[in-house]
């Protein structure tokens, strides 16, 4: 080892005298000389004084330490005072939602001292924060084995009785309703299979009043309710037999229209649940090709496309209950599809006092053509009769004139009753003088490929092509008189989103220079632009305006979703009072995304994103205030990913991916309450942990006055047709 050559010579320490003489080295034999002996000796003498200074002070300590004990020990006692109570320490929990930092949700630890003794833990008292994350939902089990079949059940039963004048319960007479089980499968409740009575008693007689004109005669019947509602109960109507509406006066019979009321009793609760396996098992028998459906008001029962494992996409009827569903009639024989309704839907019309359904299909043989039927199948045929194909995916329809206007392959507009099909401008509600000078100048009007079409009272609205004008926007009144718009002098003012008014329309269009904009058409021909919205960035032309939303009119305003940034739409407004345009909401953004908007309440309710939530339910009521995200059915950032929404009386029917007990429900029928803006699970098809029965994935939520029908996924039978009464929610019937 080297050494440090700073040590190789000893140094001098700082302020100590510098000596030319060599360190004295003692001798190896340990004697010392004189001189060195004599220095220790004086070395000595303060070595002694220092211990006599230490002795001397030790005996002072212990003097002041006895006296000091004496002084104490005669001091009197006293109580010293309470000092400060210390804070206390508290504890504080709360739940974590989904996040990027815990994208399962977890739960936040807060400790903090109560500063202000309120017993709550505040923000300001928290001096540690701990969070728990959860870990992440495993994936879910195969599902079990069918369980064995339970035994049958005992069937339920229900009579009523009339109670005469008299009666010791019913003095007034009334009503007695025994309810019990067939025990014995007889058909009939004997006494024995009583378990309860109940009782509708009369109200006393009142006075004889004022003899009036010679009455109506009072009617009561007992009916079965609709197997698709209630498998066990019944209806008792009250009413007079006046004639009104449809009826006949004094003929003995309880006509519909004569009903005054109704006592609806049904001994479970109203039925729900899967009413088809077209392709039986767990296969699909809807599909994105084959999921159109219908409600027939006339016939109480459901128009649908369908398939099965033999003829494929096919006609099929239901009244509602799963022994009903059948196949109507196989339009495309064998395996090949006929897809019903693909293109143009399910068309209810009236013919001479008939229900038809107006649908297009494709037999195979003549192509895509549109057809009618009566719900049967010597009543179902093929209407048209087109070279090929007579309707394509670009083909529209709407109803106008107890009949249905479409276009065909050939981009022409087209009329029909059901029976007669004509060109829209030769129809027979247009006589022969307008239908002459309408030939002159119609003949090269024909359909684009984004045309849309809007009746109302004044006649028909819609946008078509024509050699003079281009694309652009066109009424047909109901006499036959024709109105047409130039809205783009330079080019196609590509006109959509056709809203009536009173006496006028209003349409989304392009000028050419202010780009896509809200215009009024009014019916003398002239126009007036509305709006003049820009793109915040650069001042130029919006390009993006009701492409969500559309337009909806809501009280005296026109609520519509337009692009003015580069990140999303939002939703405006135009008073049309005041002619003012409104931002209604920057934070509520891609209005309409995934459904139409629904009106309800004086309020227009769609599914938006914000900036704290992902797809959720919003409303608006036309003002800034008034415009909000009002419900997460999946809270934090996952989206509900809502699919569709109707409205049943005050309440909306939505099928939406929300929790229950913050467990998913995957996509159900829920019901949201417009007035408590509560929101309650309704029906789960496929219920379980995991379990996502897709409802809605395909078709549309169709409602009725009774029921909401829609296709899902129960596990078991595959996407099939579903029920729900939302009658449920009401007290319209009671549950025995």
């Amino acid at each position: 080892m080297s050494l440090d050559i700073r040590h190789q010579n000893q140094e001098h320490i700082a302020g100590e005298p510098a000596s030319s003489q060599a360190k004295p080295i003692p001798p190896l034999n340990g004697n010392q000389t004189i001189s060195q002996r004599v220095v220790k000796t004086q070395q000595k003498k303060p070595r002694k004084a220092l211990q006599v200074i230490q002795i001397f002070s030790i005996i002072v300590a212990l003097i002041l330490s006895a006296y000091s004990v004496t002084i104490i020990w005669s001091l009197p006692d006293q109580a010293g005072q309470s000092g400060a109570d210390a804070n206390e320490v508290l504890v504080r929990t709360e739940g974590r939602n989904a996040d990027h930092l815990c994208e399962e949700g977890g739960a936040d630890i807060f400790i903090g001292n109560d500063l202000n003794s309120n017993g709550i833990l505040e923000e300001n008292e928290v001096t540690s924060t701990t969070r728990l994350c959860h870990g992440k939902t495993g994936l879910s089990g195969p599902q079990g084995a069918t369980g064995p079949n339970g035994d049958s059940g005992i069937a339920s039963l229900v009579n009523t009785s009339v109670l005469n004048y008299g009666n010791d319960t019913c003095f007034f007479g009334g009503l007695m309703i025994e309810s019990g089980l067939d025990f014995n499968n007889s058909g009939t409740l004997e006494g024995t299979e009583v378990i309860s009575q109940d009782f509708v008693c009369n109200g006393a007689i009142g006075s004889n009043g004022l003899n009036g004109n010679q009455g109506y005669s009072a009617l009561i019947e007992q009916v079965q309710p609709p197997q698709y509602l209630c498998t066990s109960g019944f209806i008792l109507n009250f009413g007079i037999d006046n004639g009104h509406g449809m009826g006949v006066a004094e003929d003995g019979v309880m006509h519909a229209d004569e009903v005054v009321e109704s006592l609806k009793v049904c001994q479970t609760p109203l039925n729900y649940g899967p009413i088809s396996d077209m392709f039986a098992g767990v296969s699909d028998g809807y599909s994105s090709q084959c999921a159109e459906f219908a409600w027939s008001d006339s016939y109480n029962k459901i128009i649908t496309s369908g398939s099965d494992s033999s003829s494929g996409c096919e006609l099929w009827v239901s009244s509602g209950v799963t022994s009903s569903t059948e196949q109507l009639i196989d339009i495309n024989s064998g395996v090949g599809d006929s897809n019903p309704g693909l293109y143009l839907g399910f068309n209810q019309l009236f013919t001479d006092g008939q229900e038809l359904w107006l649908f297009d299909a494709n037999s195979g043989s003549n192509g895509r053509e549109l057809w009618v039927s009566n719900l049967s199948n010597s009543g179902t045929y093929q209407l048209t009769g087109y070279s090929g194909d007579g309707i394509t995916s670009d083909s529209l329809a709407t109803l106008w004139m107890d009949g249905l206007v479409f276009s065909d392959s050939s981009n022409s507009f087209m009329w029909t009753d059901g029976v007669n099909t004509t060109e829209l401008f030769d129809a027979p509600f247009i006589d022969q003088q307008q239908q002459l000078m309408l030939d002159s100048i119609t003949a090269d009007i024909s359909a684009h490929t984004t045309s849309s079409m809007v009746a109302d009272s004044t006649g028909l609205w819609f946008s078509a092509v024509s050699n003079d004008l281009g694309f652009e926007m066109f009424h047909l009144s109901n006499q036959g008189d024709l109105t047409t718009w130039n809205l783009n002098e330079f080019e196609d003012s590509m006109p959509d989103s056709i809203l009536s008014t009173t006496g006028s329309a209003v349409v989304i269009a392009d000028n050419g220079i202010d780009g896509r904009q809200l215009v009024k058409l009014n019916l003398t021909g002239s126009h007036q632009w509305l709006t003049s919205l820009t793109l915040q960035s650069n001042g130029n032309p919006t390009t993006s305006v009701g492409e969500g939303m559309g337009l909806n009119l809501l009280n005296s305003k026109i609520i519509f979703d337009a692009q003015t940034s580069a990140v999303d739409p939002t939703l405006w407004s135009y008073d049309l009072a005041s002619s003012s345009v409104t931002e209604l909401s920057s934070l509520v953004i891609a209005p309409g995304l995934r459904t139409q908007p629904v009106q309800l309440n004086g309020k227009l309710w769609f599914d938006c994103i914000t900036g704290s939530t992902a797809g959720e339910l919003c409303m608006s009521d036309g003002t800034p205030e008034g415009t909000k995200m009002i419900h997460e059915f999946q809270p934090g950032m996952a989206s509900s990913e809502i699919r569709d929404i109707v409205s049943h009386g005050q309440h909306l029917m939505i099928l939406v991916n929300g929790e229950v007990d913050s467990i998913d429900t995957g996509h159900s029928l829920w019901s949201f309450d417009t007035n408590s803006l509560a929101a309650e699970l309704a029906y789960d098809p496929w219920i379980g942990t995991g379990n996502n029965s897709n409802a809605g994935v395909y078709g549309q939520l169709v409602v009725t006055s009774e029921l909401v029908i829609f296709v899902a996924d129960d596990g078991q039978t595959g996407h099939e047709l579903h029920i729900y009464s939302p009658l449920m929610l009401g007290d319209e019937w009671l549950i025995w």
